[in-house]
């Protein structure tokens, strides 16, 4: 698994507020080239829901919501052929502060090379991610 720690100056609402509007992802961060909701739009996110994600240099990802938990954290899941992509998206109280935590897992006969050739690409939009919600939600762009 790879994963992303983030520490905000800041209340985990915020946080959530940002990370949970998953249809604004494509103006929010710059890993995300486009994401469609493949559900019923008017309805509110949670389990079953599901997104179109397109990201710069992959193959778009049908990526359906498996656990959700307002206010600290969701999970998503993409099959693939050979591989099975989890990424997890929790925030935390720690020390007065909101720890991010962003994480990627793959599983399948795929795994491994996906490990190898994703790796890089992996660690670089997990940063940008945690640094683009931390750097948003500590300028007061989150609702709370």
């Amino acid at each position: 698994m790879c994963t992303m720690d983030r520490p905000a100056r800041t209340t985990p609402e915020v946080l959530w507020s940002l990370m949970s509007d998953l249809e604004r992802w494509a103006e929010l961060l710059p890993t995300v080239d486009a994401i469609e909701r493949l559900d019923d739009a008017d309805a509110s996110i949670g389990v079953g829901s599901r997104f179109r994600v397109k990201q710069p240099g992959l193959m778009p990802a049908r990526f359906e919501v498996t656990e959700w938990h307002p206010g600290s954290g969701f999970t998503w899941e993409a099959p693939g052929p050979g591989v099975r992509t989890r990424a997890t998206h929790t925030l935390t109280r720690q020390d007065g502060l909101t720890l991010l935590r962003l994480g990627i897992e793959w599983t399948g006969p795929l795994a491994g090379l996906i490990r190898i050739l994703l790796r890089g690409k992996t660690r670089r939009f997990l940063a940008l991610e945690a640094d683009t919600f931390v750097r948003l939600a500590e300028a007061g762009a989150g609702r709370s």
